[in-house]
This record gives structure tokens, sequence and C-alpha cells, in this order.
């Protein structure tokens, strides 16, 4: 019985920044703290009565910018059970159990220690919360990497397990038809649990519409006590049909999320070696069936299966390189395939058009989209398909940016004197980003990311956005064109980028390249690559500051030295979370299809090039309003407006068009080319993924 602990005790995990409890000594201390003891009582999963003081909070400590957001955002992706708010159901839209089963198979098919203790114990208090045996949980926990065996799991567990394990390893091999039968699954459960869950909420509604129509009768107290009774149980035992649709796109929405959570916090875990609590190995050992601490202990002492350590098991597969020298040179070039599927996974129609159903929940889920939708686009209003996909999970809607925003795009956070965030600057998390999307091939993420990189460099020459430098129109020329042709050599060599050219990669970015490619391929042993990195960031980061271009935060007085330290394992731990959680939104880029964005303007007819646009009027001679807020350009417009040019739109679109790539490597293969390879957008769609 005391296998598992000795399992533990015999691997242990020495983390590569430290763990301390809230800093007392900082003047921020009231808030970290705060948060610090919100964690330890959230996370505890509502399954123990106390406080569980745990690693996980005590590493978001390092970014406390972060911390903060991250509380709404995991608890209620993870823990909520179905909740309600004016009239809808915000959250807790798929089974805890099964979310719990989901996060053990992410655990366990990436070998993550601290999920895979943790999720242990909180997957089995879940199912004790909700009658389920031991025994039975065990089963289901034990079968999670080979799940042939009949009878173990439910139909909808086997499908969302079978999404999950597709998000976990190669997001592209998830099939249509798998798709079909989680949505299939999805229904049946929702048919069947709609009178104990739903249907009291649609009973309400139902009341309260029959005391309006009996108050503007003049009824009496009784006459509308015994009318709103009827209503209510009238209400049918079968889901409404328009509930049905919503409760199926929250749910996709809510796995799709869970997973990201748990790649991302997986790639963190493994790559800083975030270890278990002390004495977490005698708890398990009171707590788990002998049969479960086998199986964790297994998972423990075996040796990585050789797709871990190799990285061909975390990844989807590897293309043949894009003729990178060719399309340079101008011999090769292919149209950005604007990819669309008439039968979306899930729906991905704009807010604007749709004003009865987005105040159904009085406007709170369009009101927390807004945050995304303008600080996605820097103050401006560019809705799109990941704002769209989050408006179908009001609480994601609400939470999701407002911990993505901090975490991507703050620079110099500080708060009562304390640096709280963005140690790290948005050009090292934009390289960072683009490794991470090429290597995911993901067309929704990589399109937009080229955008916010190549922005990233107008900045950083200041030709971007505020504060821009006052130069005079030659040198501000100058300068842009030094900022994009540095941005076009960085996104067409970063995929490979110990093959760039020398000079387009500082020795810091490679560095951070190395480790970000070891944490995707590699995380377990990506200290050396963490070791090398932080050796360049910290020759930066005493540059920037003898330089002027970086404050550094001692307080409370603890000395220059120990000051650059404490900023080095901020910078490591931001970064990290930075690369997990782009891993994981990648994914999801790819595994609901979600599309890249046309224009809108606010009334139909011909935009001219001033912006102007000639109305079509009708037959009254009127404008006729679209329903757009503003005009907008489509992304493609965008990316052309900032500079991306007809090459990186090239290498950009052979990279995430494996069949076309192919095509032309065997066409520049044979040799002897009249004229260059010119392919169209249209021709480029019949073989473009997402």
């Amino acid at each position: 019985m005391a296998r598992l602990a000795e399992a533990l005790r015999a691997h242990p995990l020495v983390c590569s920044i430290p763990l301390p409890d809230a800093d007392l000594g900082l003047d921020n201390c009231n808030w970290t703290k705060g948060l610090q003891s919100m964690a330890d009582w959230i996370w505890a999963g509502n399954m123990i009565p106390s406080p569980f003081p745990n690693n996980l909070a005590r590493y978001f400590l390092q970014v406390p910018g972060i911390f903060e957001q991250q509380l709404n955002y995991s608890t209620t992706l993870i823990f909520d059970e179905p909740s309600y708010r004016n009239g809808v159901q915000v959250s807790g839209f798929l089974d805890r159990v099964a979310k719990e089963l989901v996060i053990n198979l992410i655990a366990q098919r990436r070998r993550v220690p601290y999920t895979m203790t943790h999720h242990a114990t909180l997957g089995l208090l879940t199912a004790r919360k909700h009658g389920l045996s031991d025994e039975a949980f065990a089963a289901k926990y034990c079968a999670l990497l080979d799940r042939s065996r009949p009878g173990i799991y439910t139909r909808v567990e086997r499908a969302m397990l079978d999404f999950a394990e597709a998000f976990a390893t190669n997001p592209k091999a998830y099939t249509e038809e798998q798709f079909q039968e989680l949505k299939e699954a999805l229904r049946e459960r929702n048919e069947n649990r709609y009178r104990g869950e739903g249907r009291f909420m649609d009973q309400l509604t139902a009341a309260r519409t029959a005391l309006a129509r009996r108050l503007t009768a003049g009824s009496s107290p009784e006459q509308v006590k015994q009318a709103a009774c009827e209503a209510a149980d009238g209400v049918s035992d079968k889901m409404p049909q328009g509930a049905m649709e919503r409760m199926l796109n929250a749910q996709v929405v809510e796995l799709g999320f869970l997973c990201l959570q748990f790649v991302a916090l997986g790639d963190m875990f493994t790559a800083l070696q975030i270890p278990d609590e002390p004495g977490t190995g005698a708890f398990l050992e009171g707590l788990l069936p002998p049969v479960m601490q086998d199986r964790l202990a297994d998972l423990i002492e075996e040796e990585l299966p050789p797709e871990l350590s190799d990285g061909s098991g975390l990844l989807p597969p590897l293309v043949p390189k894009v003729p990178l020298a060719d399309v340079i040179a101008g011999k090769v070039t292919v149209g950005r395939a604007a990819l669309k599927k008439e039968h979306k996974r899930i729906p991905q129609d704009s807010y604007e058009q749709r004003a009865a159903e987005v105040q159904l929940d009085k406007g709170i889920t369009i009101g927390g989209a807004q945050v995304a939708i303008f600080g996605w686009s820097f103050g401006l209003h560019f809705p799109g398909g990941l704002v769209y996909c989050l408006m179908h999970h009001p609480e994601m809607a609400r939470y999701e940016s407002n911990y993505s925003l901090p975490l991507l795009f703050n620079e110099d956070e500080w708060r009562n004197g304390v640096q709280t965030g963005g140690y790290v600057s948005r050009l090292e998390k934009e390289l960072a980003i683009q490794k991470i999307y090429q290597t995911l091939r993901s067309r929704y993420g990589l399109e937009h990311h080229t955008m916010y990189f190549y922005n990233t460099y107008l900045d950083e020459y200041g030709v971007g956005r505020y504060p821009a430098v006052d130069f005079s129109g030659q040198d501000r020329a100058a300068a842009r064109q030094q900022a994009l042709d540095k941005a076009e050599a960085a996104v067409m060599h970063v995929l490979d980028h110990r093959s760039a050219p020398e000079g387009v990669f500082t020795p810091l970015e490679t560095a951070l390249l190395d480790w970000t490619e070891a944490i995707l391929h590699r995380p377990h042993s990506a200290r050396d690559a963490e070791t090398a990195y932080r050796a360049a960031r910290d020759a930066q980061n005493r540059w920037e500051i003898e330089a002027g271009l970086r404050r550094l935060d001692t307080s409370p007085e603890v000395g220059h030295e120990a000051a650059l330290g404490r900023l080095l394992d901020h910078q490591v731990a931001e970064q990290a979370m930075v690369i997990g959680h782009m891993d994981g939104l990648g994914r999801l880029l790819t595994m609901l299809q979600l599309e890249t964005e046309d224009g809108a303007q606010i009334v139909a007819g011909e935009q001219l090039p001033d912006g102007r646009i000639r109305p079509e009027l009708d037959a009254d001679h009127c404008v006729r309003p679209t329903g757009a807020f503003n005009n907008r350009p489509s992304l493609e417009s965008v990316l052309r407006f900032v500079g991306v040019s007809d090459r990186v739109l090239t290498h950009n679109e052979l990279l995430l068009n494996p069949e076309l790539n192919a095509k032309v490597c065997r066409q520049l293969a044979r040799g002897r080319l009249s004229k260059p390879i010119s392919v169209s957008a249209e021709d480029a769609l019949a073989t473009a993924e997402f």
C-alpha cells in the first residue's frame, strides 16, 4: 500500500522557480495574499470544507496580474455545476465527473505529474459527490489510455474523451464523424437531464409570463396564482429546440476550453517541474482505492513512451518543409485561402444581427465580450471568430479575455509600487507565439498573430501604435521598411530558427525559440533550454536597466542582484504560461474550425477607396442598414495594410496547406520551370486546412 508514496519520493521534481507564499513585506501583500487565500479555498473544488494551500497558487503569485483573472476563468470552467443568471444557463454545461475524466486523460496522455495526482483526488471526490462508487470511478480512471473495453464509459463520456485525445495529441486528426457523435451523445444526455436540470428555468419564465398577462387583465391574486401554476406545469419535459442548440454550442465551447486549460497547465507544470505539496503521497494513499494508487504509481514510474520523449505524440505530424528559398525568390506565389465551411462545428455569426438573442441574459454576455473585442483589437471594434465562439458560453465571454489580455498584451504593470505583470516584452511573446502556431499549423491563430507580430515590430521601430516617434516622412518610411523586413525574416525562419541567416534572431530570441520548441516537443526535458534562456534573458535585463529601458523592482529593499533574480523568475513564469496557453488555444482553433473575418459595413453598397460608401437604395430610396456596428476591413485587408507581403502570405498558406505544399515541392523538384508557379486563392482552397 506504500507503493504510490514511494514512487513519488523516488521521482522528485525540482522546480526551476521558487514557490513561496505571498510576500507580506510587499506593499501589495493585501492583494496577493487575498488572491492566494481565494485560490486555496476555491481550488479545493467544493470537495472539502477547508482551504488547500497549493503550489499552483504559489506559481501564479509569480505573475499576480494574471493570477486574479485566472481565478474566475479556471474556476467557472472546471468546477461550476449548472449555473444560471437572468433566465439563462451561464456555466456548468458539462457533467463534473466527465470533465474530471477529460482532465485526467490529458494529464495521463501527456504525463503531467502535478495534474495526475491532484485530479485523481478531485476526480474521485467529485464522483463520490455525484453518487458514483469508488469502484466505478476507478475503472474509468484506470482505462483512460486504453478505452477499447466496452461498458466502462457512457456514450457521452467516450465522445468527450475522444475529443480530448485528439486535442492533446494531434487536433488535425479529429474527424467530422467524431464531432457529430459528440453532438449526438450530448443531445441524448441533454434530453435525459432537462427535466431535472434546466426545465425549472423555463417553468419560471412561463409562470412569470402568465403573471404579466393576468396583471394586465386585472385578475385576482388567486387567479394569478392558478394561471402561473398551470403555465409552469404546462412546460414540456422535452427540451426546446432553440435551447438545445444553445446548450450544444455551449458544451462544445466548454469542452474545448477545458482541454485548452489543461494542455496549457500541463506544458507549464512539466517544463518548470512544479512539484506536489509535501505529504501528497501519504494523503493519496489514505484516499484513493488501491487500483487507482497502482495505476498512478505505474504512470509515475514508467519511462516516457517514445512518442513523448521524441515529441511525436504531442503535435500534428511533420509535413514537407516549405520551399523557402523559392518563395523568397518569387518563384512560387500562392493566394491566401479564405477557408469557410457550410456546416460549421459551432455557429460563428456576429452578435450584431442577433439583438434578441444577446438580450436573453440582459446583455451581460455581450457586455463581457466587449473587453475581448476592444482589447484584442487595441481599442477598435473588430469582433471575430474567437469572440463569437466565446459568446456561446456566457461566463467564458466574461472571463477568458480578462485573463488572456494581461497574459499576452500587458506591459509594465505595476500596482502599489510593485511590478505585477508585463515582465516579458510583447515582441518576445509574439515570437514564441509564431513558433507555436507554425508548429501546430493553426490557420486562425497564425493569420491573426502574423498581424500582431507585424504590429509589434512596427511599434518597436516607432512607426506603429502609441507612443509613435515623430519621424520626418523619409525617416518614417525607412523605419517602417526596416520593421517590415525584420518581421518578414522572422516569420519566414521561425519554424526552423536554427537555419536562419545570421542576424535574423538575436541570441536572446534564439534561446527563447529553443525553449519554446522544447516545451512543445519535449516538455519533460526542457530544463536545459530554460537555463540557456535564463542566461540570455538576464544579460538582456541588465542591459535594458542600464539603458533606462526597464525599471527594476527592488521592493522591499531586497538589493540589486536579488531583484534581478526575482525578475528572472517572474519572466520565466510568465513566458511559460504564454507558451502553454497559446499551445492550447491553437489546438482549440483547429478543433472548432474557427474562420477568419470578412469585412463589414454599416449600410449596403460600394465602399470607396476613401472609406465612404456609395449606398444601394431600397424601393423607397432609403439606405439599407446591414446591422453592423461599424465599417471594418477583412482580415486579409488588415494583413496587407500592416505590410504583410505576398511572400509571407505564400509561406503561411503553404505551411497551413500540406497537400498543396507537397504538390508545389514536386513541381519545383522537376526543375526547368518556364515561369513562376502561381496558385490562386480559389485553387488553394481545395486542400486548405484549419
